[in-house]
């Protein structure tokens, strides 16, 4: 299922110009700063701002195409929307406003039940707006937008006013509801994070442009613009859960990528691609979705011995950005996974750190946090 963009739009002192075809299988993820053109982006594949100029084409059909002056409306675009604030009807409970969406997508083959449960708002059926926390809005809303029965949601920072505890539970509504309605989703944010919970591929808009697009984890570890210094202090990973060590209390983990270091390296049987995390309620062969600071990531030039610290990797200095105060910013590659590591301007100079040299990265257990 693609998206196919090739749209201009221009307001004083702000031109949205997007040339891109998007793959929305998974969850698609925009990420940029305030101002950069998400919100914007969105509305105009809604069908929501009409003074956009060019071309947009879902699923082979053409929704826009300003040349021949072609522009389905909104409503009938089959594509969904939940915004930054609710919008629920404020003189009708929420089972009134669910149902208003799903009276509109006659015959339907949804489950208002189902919905429902997926969004966990079943004690919120009888309640107006005005009685709902920011978190029960977003559910609501969320719910009200899924009963349209839409082929491509769109989300613009649902969980922007919301705690991190009311945060958190969206983030794992959100997976469900992809995984069980297989349906595709684009979620735009300012936040890293949030991407990383929930996007397989992400694209970074800056100054109204698209300026990079691709799968998350390479996206994100691979940034070097003032973005990415301004947000990515941290490494994401997906990791292969292998064993529980229950005894212990940790999990034991294998990176989740193909074998690709240099010669020397690769001739170490000492180094393998074991981590070992606190651990985690998960099965036996998945996938962990999870993430490093960059602090918690220290750098060795021999191969650690006697030590605690019982996650060590051998990896290359790919790159070396030193700050102007007394902190550097190094990218390790492992097993083609970027790490990013954030250690002090003096340690570069004292461990005589260049471009391309062999080196080991170790961390805690404690460090791998998981999503």
């Amino acid at each position: 299922m693609n998206l196919a963009l090739d749209i201009k739009l221009t307001y004083p002192g702000f031109q949205l110009s997007c040339q891109q075809t998007i793959n929305l299988a998974g969850i698609t993820g925009i990420l940029g700063h305030s101002g950069s053109g998400k919100t914007s982006l969105l509305r105009v594949i809604a069908g929501l701002n009409k003074d956009a100029i060019g071309t947009v084409v879902f699923k082979n059909q053409t929704l826009q195409n300003s040349s021949a002056k072609q522009f389905i409306k909104a409503e009938q675009r089959n594509i969904g929307f939940v915004f930054q604030d609710a919008r629920l009807f404020p003189h009708l409970n929420v089972l009134e406003n669910l149902h208003f969406a799903s009276k509109r997508c006659q015959p339907n083959s949804l489950n208002v039940e189902e919905v429902i449960k997926l969004t966990k708002i079943e004690p919120l059926l009888s309640r107006h707006a005005g009685q709902l926390s920011a978190g029960e809005k977003q559910r609501v809303a969320l719910a009200r937008a899924i009963l349209s029965e839409p082929k491509l949601l769109l989300l613009d920072e649902p969980l922007s006013a919301l705690d991190n505890k009311a945060r958190a539970e969206m983030v794992v509504i959100l997976r469900e509801i992809h995984q069980r309605l297989q349906l595709a989703m684009i979620y735009v944010s300012h936040s890293v994070i949030e991407i990383q919970q929930l996007a397989e591929q992400v694209i970074v808009m800056e100054k109204g442009e698209i300026i990079q697009q691709g799968h998350v984890h390479q996206v994100i570890n691979q940034l070097h613009s003032s973005l990415a210094n301004n947000l990515n202090s941290q490494t994401s990973l997906t990791l292969t859960v292998k064993q529980h060590l229950v005894n212990y209390g940790l999990t034991q983990l294998e990176l989740a990528t193909s074998e690709k270091n240099n010669k020397d390296i690769a001739a170490n049987n000492t180094v393998k691609s074991k981590l070992y995390c606190n651990l985690v309620n998960h099965k036996i062969n998945s996938q962990l979705r999870c993430y490093i600071l960059s602090s918690d990531i220290s750098i060795t030039t021999t191969m650690p011995k006697d030590t605690s610290v019982i996650n060590h990797l051998a990896g290359e200095v790919k790159d070396i950005n030193r700050f102007s105060g007394d902190s550097a910013q190094l990218i390790i590659c492992v097993k083609e996974q970027n790490f990013i590591v954030t250690i002090s301007r003096y340690s570069v100079e004292k461990l005589s750190l260049v471009l391309g040299q062999n080196v080991f990265i170790q961390f805690k257990a404690n460090a791998i946090r998981s999503y």
